[in-house]
């Protein structure tokens, strides 16, 4: 795979986790990259460590999938640091047309991977509505209080990767529920180094613990759980309503103040084409 392709594919996955209710996950899955991520991220294992303590470097690095790691990371990295401020000031003064545009891409995500997978399996319809289930839940309701100081920002990695790396739930979002999205955003904004660095701390023993289970489940139940991750992006659709009250109560779009009926729909169309597009360049980019 050339990696300047991956590379590009990090850049919209951080883009995606900057925003609270969209997933970096959606932007793996869409783009082709999703499985190997995971498999990538479950080979830091006891082999890995072997070879380090081996000083087997070159045998490490190729176990993790090293450089496609790098590129893709550094992509992350690079859009996180680019875009926060961004799309911080869109939100906060185009919301109905920027939330509008994700809509539109989560929901068309949604409908091309159920589409690509052509199952029947009753089964499978039901996982994707057990995600759509837990993606409401787990995006509207409020989850608990962490400790104050550098053990909640550690432990908010811990969970939020979690979610980062799952289609449909927005680490983002759940930064938001766990109170601590403002911090993690002003410190990459202001560039708190520490902050940073607890918080990634936190962020990579979530991500070694929770990426094993992940491969297991790709590898035994792909099929169910494409629909099972398709419905966790359907689930979010709550939370990225774009007409909101003050209170963030959802509202119907001719209820809103200011409803933009046409931009909005431009913009819903737009998200659609964008996650079109990514969606068969990441299918031809994965062979290449």
């Amino acid at each position: 795979m050339n990696y300047l392709w991956v590379y590009l594919k990090g850049m919209l996955m951080g883009m995606a986790d900057v925003v609270p209710g969209v997933s970096g996950g959606t932007m793996a899955l869409i783009t082709g990259i999703y499985e190997r991520l995971i498999k990538a991220i479950a080979q830091v294992d006891g082999d890995f460590f072997g070879y380090l303590l081996k000083l087997k470097i070159p045998q490490a690095w190729r176990h993790v999938d090293g450089w496609f790691l790098l590129a893709l990371f550094g992509g992350i990295l690079t859009a996180i640091f680019l875009f926060a401020g961004v799309l911080s000031h869109l939100l906060a003064t185009q919301p109905v047309l920027t939330w509008s545009f994700f809509l539109g891409l989560i929901v068309a995500a949604a409908v091309l991977l159920v589409a690509a997978e052509q199952s029947i399996n009753v089964l499978h319809w039901l996982w994707l509505l057990l995600g759509v289930a837990l993606g409401y839940v787990l995006s509207t309701q409020a989850l608990f209080d962490l400790p104050a100081g550098q053990v909640g920002i550690f432990l908010a990695g811990m969970i939020a990767i979690c979610a980062m790396i799952l289609p449909g739930i927005s680490g983002s979002l759940i930064l938001v529920l766990l109170g601590q999205y403002a911090t993690i955003l002003a410190a990459a904004h202001q560039r708190q180094w520490l902050t940073l660095m607890v918080f990634a701390g936190g962020a990579l023993l979530g991500l070694l613990l929770f990426s094993k289970l992940l491969k297991w489940l790709l590898a035994h139940y792909h099929k169910a759980m494409i629909y099972f991750l398709s419905g966790l992006m359907l689930g979010t659709v709550f939370k990225v309503w774009p007409w909101k009250s003050v209170a963030a109560v959802n509202l119907w779009p001719w209820q809103h103040p200011q409803p933009h009926y046409m931009l909005s729909a431009l913009m819903i169309f737009g998200g659609a084409i964008v996650v079109t597009g990514l969606f068969y360049w990441g299918r031809k980019t994965k062979r290449t």
